[in-house]
């Protein structure tokens, strides 16, 4: 079962937030709570080699073409990733890095500056695992006149990258 959550701050002069969720519920054939903690580990490890398996981002991340690691370390805070969108390449950094749970991305376009969070988070309690996804964009100079356009592309950016997120996150065979 899926249970997506959206909301959008109105935007200021110059910051449009957005936070999105979607809840994976272990499934009912579970019965067995060690089984059912095993399945949403299994999800998070899945749900974070999904996030950070850059050179896949094509395959789930809309308007993404190819995604390139700057340089041959493993990916940290700090690691800046080369994003072809199509007609553009841009250069992203790794701003927070802490598997399995948390990754952000900042991208400084000449609009403004974007930053992707994402959020894997499991509760035994509610057996269930949380994507989550907030966008920010920061606006600047006149692009503060098209708040109205940013908001409404990551209303509708944010639920489909969840989407395609959580269609990939798999638990392993013997969870």
């Amino acid at each position: 079962m899926q249970v997506l959550s959206c909301a959008t701050e109105k935007p200021s002069m110059g910051l449009i937030h957005s936070k999105q969720e979607i809840r994976l519920a272990v499934p009912s054939s579970i019965v067995n709570p060690q089984d059912a903690d095993a399945w949403l580990a299994s999800m998070s490890d899945s749900g974070w080699r999904v996030l950070t398996d850059f050179q896949n981002w094509p395959k789930w991340m809309p308007g993404v073409c190819c995604v390139e690691q700057a340089d041959s370390a493993p990916p940290a805070r700090g690691t800046e990733l080369q994003v072809n969108r199509g007609r553009k390449t841009t250069i992203c950094s790794i701003d927070c890095w802490d598997p399995p749970r948390t990754l952000q991305i900042s991208i400084n376009l000449a609009h403004g500056e974007m930053a992707y969070g994402f959020g894997i988070e499991t509760s035994p309690k509610n057996a269930e695992i949380r994507l989550s996804l907030e966008l920010e964009h920061r606006l600047i100079g006149v692009s503060r006149i098209a708040a109205i356009f940013f908001k409404w592309r990551l209303q509708k950016l944010g639920p489909r990258i969840l989407a395609n997120l959580a269609a990939r996150t798999r638990p392993a065979k013997n969870a």
